[in-house]
């Protein structure tokens, strides 16, 4: 019985987010502890480039999907698939894992989908006419509405799966509640893993030139659930008494300067311009910079209001970085007793400025956190689903 895999994640704007990273770090292990990539069949989509992580495997054997190239353009994804779904014929797989279930739930053979988080749904921006002052905000709210509707029809996918993963207790509990027509689809929970990291030397030069003054962490989005708003504040009041601290952020969203002035981060910066050199935003990074970012940040701060998980979080601590995250959704799953949580509603600022002051307590939270981050192996995690998907393969 062979195993397929939907790696067509890896091919759109999904590879830099949860999902994509998710679904590599399975392939790479499912690949290393079953021995073999004959065991699994990748489909992906035969208008864009082969995945690299498939390429540098010759024996894999992928099956190519047709494209969709309307689905790909302009204003049209919106609305649109961006990929044809998946018909998987039964002489070449006897399960499907789908990490992604907009790219389509197929039921020609037993499907286990893997479910993240209900996001867009609790925190739905309904569109607001009155609210709109220029025309790119107007385009945006449009945009807005059609990628709801494009959710609600994922949403529906999941109906379709013989089993779904969720990737935390919490998670789980948010689907039963929001979407109680998915109570009669078996449901587990297999927390998400990470890989050992590799040596925190490994980093580029302009990396470690970043990294040799004292600087604060933050890795993730830009949108309004990830609060970064309040970890902008919380740093510029921390200022006064830490007058060598820097405020570093990470991801590719810190590259789109327009909604970053939406959400007030450009005003704030504007409003603090004796500190503006001490926010430094790198964009998108690869491991081995990132990695080495973690292990010398006097903080990793994250103060979001919602995650399905919190993979940065477990990161962080591996990499022996203090974490202060906010106390809510799935993040005590992950923190355990090894991060000072902090209230919606509360400020960061005191947590921060108890972290980055008191040596001790860093050493605590450090030693804490690389035991905490031993208990979520990717090892176990990937083995976990491949159990379960030979347990319901034709």
């Amino acid at each position: 019985m062979k195993i397929g895999i939907d790696a067509r994640p890896l091919q759109n704007h999904n590879q830099f987010r949860g999902i994509g990273k998710t679904l590599e770090f399975f392939i790479k292990y499912s690949r290393a502890d079953n021995g073999s990539s004959k065991k699994f069949i990748y489909y992906i989509d035969g208008g864009l480039p082969t995945p690299n992580l498939l390429k540098d495997v010759p024996e894999a054997q992928i099956i190519t999907l047709p494209t969709a190239k309307l689905g790909r353009r302009k204003y049209f994804r919106s609305v649109l698939r961006s990929s044809k779904p998946i018909i998987p014929n039964q002489d070449d797989i006897g399960v499907l894992l789908q990490f992604d279930a907009s790219l389509g739930v197929p039921t020609s053979v037993p499907t286990v989908t893997i479910f993240y988080d209900l996001i867009p749904l609790i925190f739905r921006n309904k569109t607001n006419l009155n609210r709109i002052r220029n025309f790119r905000q107007f385009r945006n709210k449009i945009s807005d509405y059609a990628h709801w509707q494009k959710y609600v029809r994922t949403l529906k996918e999941y109906k379709k799966s013989r089993i779904i993963v969720a990737i935390s207790k919490s998670s789980l509990d948010d689907m039963r509640h929001y979407l109680p027509e998915l109570k009669k689809i078996d449901a587990r929970v297999v927390s998400l893993g990470i890989a050992e990291i590799g040596q925190s030397s490994l980093a580029s030069s302009s990396i470690k030139n970043l990294a040799s003054k004292r600087f604060l962490l933050y890795v993730g989005g830009i949108d309004s659930r990830k609060n970064i708003m309040k970890l902008l504040q919380s740093f510029f009041n921390l200022k006064s008494e830490n007058p060598d601290l820097r405020l570093v952020v990470v991801g590719k969203e810190f590259e789109l300067k327009d909604q970053l002035k939406d959400i007030g981060w450009t005003n704030l910066i504007d409003a603090n311009s004796q500190f503006s050199n001490d926010v430094i935003s790198t964009g998108y990074i690869n491991g081995d910079d990132l990695t080495y970012l973690y292990s010398r940040a006097e903080a990793f701060v994250f103060p979001s209001s919602y995650e399905g998980f919190g993979l940065p979080i477990l990161e962080a601590m591996q990499a022996g970085c203090p974490v202060i995250a906010s106390d809510n959704s799935s993040i005590p799953e992950v923190t355990g007793d090894a991060a000072i949580l902090v209230k919606d509603g509360e400020s960061l600022t005191p947590a921060i400025q108890k972290v980055v002051n008191d040596t001790d307590l860093r050493q605590s939270m450090i030693k804490k956190g690389k035991k905490q981050a031993e208990k979520f192996s990717l090892k176990k995690t990937v083995q976990e689903i491949i159990d379960i998907a030979n347990n319901v393969a034709i």
